[in-house]
């Protein structure tokens, strides 16, 4: 996958979680409810919390230090998600709406400062899967996931 393609997916998946959200005041986004009981805020908080991840692993690997874990299975992304849901789950969410954007603002910027050559050659710290799928798993197909998760809930509501 190209840079160009990659910020086009980053962003259309960015936009398809955004329409699923839109119109959303802020006690429909702290109320418990679209993931058991999870509210949306601690969802957008969970997005944002796995791309701090992959950026911190991106960061690392520029340093030439060894990245943290980029390989999950089952049991421990659930694990992950529930230190990273009690670790942020008092955040304010106007600090939980700032970093949304933020954050991935940095990921774009990311991407944006990568080769398409970086992209698509097989990386030995992702087990020799090319970099470009890294940010699609943990972005785009997470993104999606999500958005369509909150569209469907969303549509139950009314």
């Amino acid at each position: 996958m190209k840079r160009d393609e990659l910020l086009a997916a980053l962003g259309a998946a960015r936009a398809r979680l955004d329409a699923a959200l839109a119109g959303m005041s802020s006690e429909e986004l702290i109320a418990p409810g679209p993931v058991g009981d999870w509210s949306v805020k601690d969802l957008l908080t969970h997005v944002t919390s796995w791309e701090v991840d992959l950026l911190t692993n991106l960061g690392k690997i520029k340093r030439g230090q060894k990245p943290g874990r980029t390989q999950w299975d089952g049991p421990s992304i659930q694990a992950q998600n529930d230190a990273w849901h009690q670790e942020l789950k008092d955040r304010p969410l106007e600090r939980v709406l700032a970093d949304y954007d933020a954050v991935h603002a940095q990921v774009l910027r990311a991407v944006s400062g990568l080769s398409d050559a970086e992209l698509e050659a097989p990386v030995d710290w992702l087990g020799g899967r090319p970099m470009y799928k890294y940010f699609v798993n943990h972005v785009v197909i997470h993104e999606d996931e999500h958005g369509a998760e909150l569209a469907e809930w969303r549509q139950h509501q009314h």
